[in-house]
């Protein structure tokens, strides 16, 4: 029997490496550089935007505008817009991934005091069934609002943005069918067809900030997390997650699941634009202003045909895949919890 897996693993390893030299040949290799040095050597410039084919220089209102929308991208998913909701359809592993993604942002809004203590019993059983009550979150990059949604029945004050004009329509019109997302809790959803860089124009910040699987298909990563963090309340929350630039990355993400088993559709991930979560939390840290609380990575378990939470480098996780070690488990996709630094927070002490 112990042969027999050592050959199977030798063959998956065998075509691990060549997909992944498959992938590289055709011009998704990228330099595995910190995201400080990448600011000033990719499209990640903040301060003077990279001349691209679909980069409209009348977007730019002065010297010092942040332009991170690909059009592409934009429309590649503004085609599958009508599709949000189905549950077998392209977006079947988001729709899996959603239960977890809520379970790791309420433990990290729990665990940085953004939720607070219950007061009294009544506002206990209030906090039970609306724990999100009274925060405000904007969820950047919404798409059809499975997150947004899921955020506002838990009672938050959701802010749900896209850059797709189709995508918010298919979000505002499925809201519409829920009671609890039209008055029926203590919770509200606002649905915006806007960027992240305009929303900023008009001086809002909110007390979290949210943005999942949605760094990756950016124009300008770099200058995105710069306005994530100024749209961040000082002493707020920015939840993100995406997926690790690593070889298993592409043998799951692009080989596997878009070329073997066709779980989503081809040309939906692509693998140079993938970023660590070193090269994340750098990026958070000097350019978002907030301090990483904590990264953990997510595995699909094909046994349960569900999301888990993998193991976290300071916590005892549960589930299948929570044996598997740290730096593995955020090798595909993970998730990572910061902290705005307020002002005073950062100053020197006198």
């Amino acid at each position: 029997m112990s042969a027999s897996i050592s050959r199977v693993t030798a063959r998956l390893r065998t075509k691990t490496i060549g997909a992944c030299v498959q992938g590289w040949r055709h011009g998704t290799q990228t330099s595995f550089k910190p995201m400080a040095t990448m600011v000033s050597q990719r499209t990640l410039s903040t301060s003077s935007p990279t001349k691209h084919a679909h980069h409209d220089q009348s977007k730019q209102s002065s010297s010092d505008s942040i332009y991170t929308v690909n059009k592409d991208e934009i429309a590649k998913f503004a085609a599958m817009s009508d599709e949000w909701w189905a549950p077998q359809g392209p977006f079947k592993m988001l729709h899996l991934m959603n239960p977890p993604r809520i379970r790791y942002i309420r433990n990290r809004l729990e665990a940085s005091g953004a939720i607070p203590a219950p007061s009294s019993s009544a506002e206990a059983q209030s906090r039970a069934r609306f724990p999100l009550q009274g925060l405000r979150i904007l969820d950047v990059g919404c798409g059809g609002g499975l997150l947004a949604e899921a955020l506002a029945r838990l009672g938050a004050q959701v802010t749900g943005l896209d850059a797709s004009m189709e995508n918010i329509e298919m979000a505002k019109i499925h809201a519409q069918k829920d009671p609890l997302l039209n008055g029926g809790s203590p919770g509200s959803l606002e649905y915006r067809h806007q960027t992240a860089e305009k929303l900023l124009e008009q001086g809002l910040q909110f007390d979290v900030v949210c943005s999942m699987e949605v760094i990756e298909h950016v124009e300008n990563p770099a200058g995105f997390l710069k306005v994530l963090g100024q749209l961040i309340k000082p002493n707020g929350d920015l939840i993100l997650s995406t997926m690790s630039r690593t070889p298993l990355a592409y043998f799951l993400t692009v080989f596997s699941a878009e070329h073997m088993l066709r779980m989503v559709p081809v040309g939906t991930h692509h693998w140079s634009k993938y970023i660590t979560p070193k090269e994340l939390e750098a990026g958070v840290c000097d350019l978002a202003g907030c301090e990483v609380l904590n990264v953990q990575g997510i595995g699909f378990n094909p046994l349960s045909g569900q999301w888990e939470l993998n193991k976290n480098r300071s916590e005892q996780p549960v589930g299948i895949l929570a044996n598997i070690g740290a730096s593995f488990a955020e090798s595909v996709n993970y998730f990572l919890a910061a902290k705005k630094i307020s002002p005073s927070s950062s100053a020197p002490p006198s």
